[in-house]
C-alpha cells in the first residue's frame, strides 16, 4: 500500500491529503488497520507529528472499543484490556531514552 499523507491543522482537524477530505483519529486507525502506512504533517510548523497523532488515534479506537457496548463481550485475553495495556506500558520505560530536557521524577 503507498504512503497516506495527513496534516493537521492548528483547529485539531485532519486533512487526508490523498482523498481530500478530513477524517477523525478513529478513521486514521482503521486506515492503518488495513495496512496502510500514514505520515502527518503539522501544517502551521511542518514537523512531523505522526507518532502523538497515531498514539491518540490508538486512543480513540480503545475508547469507542470500551463506549461501544464491547465490555459485556470481553474475555481473557482481550487485548485492548486495561491490565493487557497496562502490561504494554510497563515494558516500554526501560526502552525509552529519557529527554534531555525531563526532570526526574
Amino acid at each position: 500500500m503507498p504512503l497516506r499523507k495527513f496534516k493537521k491543522f492548528s483547529n485539531r482537524k485532519l486533512y487526508d491529503v490523498d482523498e481530500s477530505s478530513y477524517v477523525s483519529m478513529v478513521q486514521v486507525a482503521k486506515i492503518v488497520a488495513k495496512g496502510a502506512d500514514v505520515t502527518v504533517e503539522d501544517d502551521r510548523t511542518g514537523r512531523d507529528i505522526t507518532l502523538e497523532t497515531l498514539a491518540r488515534a490508538l486512543y480513540e479506537l480503545l475508547k469507542d472499543h470500551f463506549q461501544g457496548g464491547d465490555r459485556r463481550r470481553k474475555v481473557q485475553g482481550d487485548p485492548f484490556s486495561p491490565a493487557a495495556l497496562a502490561r504494554l506500558i510497563r515494558q516500554i520505560p526501560g526502552q525509552i531514552p529519557a529527554r534531555p530536557d525531563a526532570k526526574a521524577a
